[in-house]
């Protein structure tokens, strides 16, 4: 009695340890990719802010600026002192046409001002400038001694159009004459509300905000016209953009922010996503891999629970066919059965496994899953045999020593692989790859029909030439040659015409298939 409990738990024990190990994996496997698929969305979360704040900051600020510089390249170029003391006397001059079309027409403007050397000044539109004095302006004593284009910092005025206190920024630049000596200097004053516009079409991922900021905190551009000069940013972000281009989080806002930075004007081009956002997307994924494990879970509990009845029942009919009455302990009855048959059934596995080597060794590249040399040489005996025309085709992966040693030999496997894969696709089933050896695979082609085969094969090469793969810098092509089988040939010269070939196109340039039409 003490020999059939001890029997029944170790029976129980062995199913316990066997649905363990057959879990196990599941659950490993399951942990780590559910803490990599978080780490992996946060890094493409960051990596598509970090374009997109690229993208948006050149298109949206650098052209208009780019723009911007460019009238001033012009006029500057066409402006003389002459010109200017005509226009500012006032007489005829043809700035006057040039600086209204400006402002006009040009819709990042609201301004023109332009003054000589000794602070005369004039301004479109014409406006009151009893009470100006240029010289108190601070970007024009910022400007005064610049050679460039110079943005100045915002600062409020009172003699725009409307007589009321705004909020402004000027780009200005000194006009010089053939010998170099200043005699004025030309300014706008910007419209950032139009410049703005150009933000109204843009879509920030991820519920995100994009703007636009001076190195003072001030938002300068925006997607809201109303947070222009009203409201500013936190210094620290300011603190933070050293860089380029960069990201950082923010926890006292609760902020994810991208950055991009400007040299001329000093500005800050910022996208900002909050932290319920970036956890959204960081954790959807997460989310749908978690419901995937536990259904899967509550599958494998219900699936042991039938397996545990299907075992009963199959225990039952085991012990009537092998003692003809009914078990009463199926555990008990397990052990005895199992010791019965044991050592019948380790022979026929062992056996069944050997045979199964021994076809898979003879008939199959482990690796690759295509056929063998040893497979190649039993086709290609039994083709010269029966007089069965042919043509032979040997191909060689270029620069497959260099794959190996550049991104390693697992890479260089899935690149033999990928590439037999492919042309097993092509070829099958009415031809049959093989693997020569290393790097060389080689296609049997019975027939005649050239054309065909080598259609086949050029569309084999490119396929495995235009794949894109996971590293960036790896480009995969391969060369081969492909012969006609002659009568009377033996296996050694149908090989040696068709290696000949091979290096012919290796010799050529690589990625290319050379043959001896008919």
């Amino acid at each position: 009695m003490e020999a059939l409990v001890k029997n029944k738990f170790k029976t129980q024990g062995m199913m316990v340890v066997f649905f363990l190990i057959m879990i196990f994996p599941f659950l490993l496997v399951s942990i780590w990719s559910y803490q990599y698929i978080r780490h992996d969305a946060e890094t493409t979360f960051n990596n598509n802010l970090m374009r997109f704040t690229h993208n948006t900051a050149l298109e949206s600020v650098s052209r208009p600026l780019e723009e911007i510089g460019l009238i001033f390249e012009i006029v500057a170029s066409r402006i003389t002192p002459k010109d200017l003391d005509d226009y500012i006397a006032p007489q005829v001059s043809f700035l006057n046409a040039t600086v209204a079309s400006m402002v006009n027409s040009f819709k990042f403007f609201d301004n023109a001002l332009l003054a000589d050397a000794n602070g005369n000044v004039k301004v479109y539109p014409e406006m009151d400038l009893t009470d100006f004095i240029l010289h108190e302006r601070e970007w024009y004593k910022d400007a005064l001694y610049k050679t460039d284009i110079e943005y100045s910092t915002a600062y409020q005025t009172q003699w725009n159009s409307d007589n009321k206190t705004k909020t402004i920024i000027t780009v200005s630049m000194n006009l010089y004459d053939d010998d170099l000596h200043k005699f004025g200097n030309i300014a706008f004053d910007l419209n950032l509300e139009s410049m703005s516009t150009i933000l109204q079409d843009v879509v920030v991922p991820n519920n995100g905000r994009f703007l636009v900021v001076s190195r003072e905190g001030d938002i300068v551009m925006s997607q809201v016209a109303r947070d222009l000069f009203n409201k500013k940013v936190p210094t620290s972000w300011i603190e933070r953009a050293i860089e380029q281009q960069g990201n950082f989080y923010d926890p006292q806002t609760e902020s994810f922010v991208f950055y991009r930075i400007y040299n001329n004007p000093d500005w800050v081009a910022f996208t900002v996503v909050d932290k319920a956002s970036h956890a959204m997307f960081a954790t959807k994924a997460q989310n749908m891999l978690g419901w995937v494990i536990l259904v899967s879970l509550v599958i494998y509990a219900i699936a042991i629970c039938l397996f545990r009845i299907y075992i009963r029942e199959i225990i039952n009919r085991l012990y009537i066919s092998v003692n003809g009455i009914a078990c009463e302990d199926g555990q008990s009855s397990l052990e005895r059965i199992y010791y019965s048959i044991k050592n019948s059934r380790d022979e026929l596995k062992h056996s069944h496994e050997e045979l199964n080597e021994v076809k898979r060794i003879s008939c199959e590249d482990p690796l690759t899953g295509i056929g063998t040399r040893r497979k190649l040489d039993e086709e290609m005996e039994t083709l010269i045999n029966n007089n069965t025309p042919f043509y032979f085709a040997i191909i060689d992966l270029d620069n497959f020593k260099s794959i190996n040693d550049t991104f390693g030999h697992s890479v260089g496997d899935r690149v033999l692989k990928y590439t037999s894969k492919t042309g097993k696709a092509i070829m099958e089933p009415d031809y049959k790859l093989y693997r020569f050896g290393g790097e060389e695979l080689v296609v049997i082609f019975p027939g005649v029909d050239y054309d065909s085969y080598y259609e086949l094969m050029e569309t084999w090469r490119d396929t495995v030439h235009q794949r894109n793969w996971r590293e960036m810098e790896l480009n995969v092509s391969f060369s081969g040659g492909m012969a006609a089988w002659k009568e009377g040939d033996g296996m050694s010269d149908i090989l040696k015409r068709a290696d000949d070939l091979l290096y012919a196109a290796k010799r050529s340039g690589k990625n290319v298939v050379m043959g001896t039409p008919p």
